[in-house]
């Protein structure tokens, strides 16, 4: 995700027996306090594989409707509410964290969706991308990420492919911090030129994609792709190296169509 670590604790915590400020679940002992947990994308012992048991925080990890999923068999539902942007522009602001280039918005800026109205709170990038339509993944993923209340947030997913450059990475992409840090100016985004112009989009009910996982999130992956350049698809690549999470299994869900 996209990196959640210092975002709001939602999770279900199961605990057999706790030890001092520790829990034992399974014979192993598991953190009760994730502060200063270390966790990876990669498959050594703090890696994906095993966000579920690095602490009773991420318990969700291990949960049963998770993100990303395979887009695939998605039914149309015209009963779905288009997707309505109040987007303006915001201060770039731009974070590496250690897990993504996020891009932190200014207030104000709104989605709503069925008369639920929520608030952007930023925007990352994933490379390659978390989802796949039809079993296909594509060069870069960004997530635009808002929030209603502390139990509903909505996510819209944008894929990439090669082509045109890409307006916003002419403008920043050399200024992305190649190391944890943030780097800002005083020029405006304007957010709605992020997007393509056609929303359709396919939705499902999911959770955030790195830990704490937790299940609250209404995904709205778009159908449309936007471009970049091949290089700069690799300068991306170059630096984030790999921080997207494995297909998720859908364990029942369903995935929605809608067409502008």
């Amino acid at each position: 995700m996209f990196c959640m670590e210092k975002w709001y604790p939602f999770w279900r915590i199961s605990v057999l027996s706790l030890v001092v400020s520790s829990c034992v679940y399974d014979s192993a002992v598991i953190p009760t306090d994730c502060t200063n947990i270390h966790w990876t994308y990669t498959m050594t012992a703090g890696g994906q594989d095993h966000w579920a048991d690095l602490c009773t925080g991420y318990n969700a990890c291990g949960g049963m409707s998770q993100s990303p999923v395979n887009i695939t068999g998605a039914v149309a539902q015209p009963n779905l509410s288009k997707l309505t942007f109040g987007y303006s522009t915001t201060a770039a602001e731009i974070e590496n964290n250690g897990h993504t280039i996020e891009f932190v918005c200014d207030p104000g800026n709104k989605l709503t969706i069925g008369g639920t109205q929520y608030e952007l709170l930023q925007f990352h990038y994933h490379a390659q991308s978390e989802h796949q339509v039809d079993g296909k993944k594509s060069p870069l993923e960004v997530h635009f990420v808002h929030k209603a209340t502390d139990s509903d947030f909505a996510v819209i997913g944008v894929l990439f492919e090669e082509g045109a450059s890409n307006s916003l990475f002419n403008q920043y992409l050399s200024r992305f911090p190649a190391e944890e840090g943030t780097y800002t100016d005083h020029s405006e985004i304007e957010l709605t030129e992020l997007l393509p112009l056609n929303k359709s989009y396919y939705h499902y009910s999911g959770s955030l994609t790195t830990p704490p996982c937790s299940e609250v999130v209404h995904w709205y992956v778009l159908k449309n792709k936007i471009t970049a350049s091949a290089s700069q698809l690799a300068q991306f690549q170059a630096l984030l190296k790999n921080n997207y999470r494995n297909i998720q299994n859908l364990n029942g869900r369903k995935i929605y169509s809608f067409d502008e």
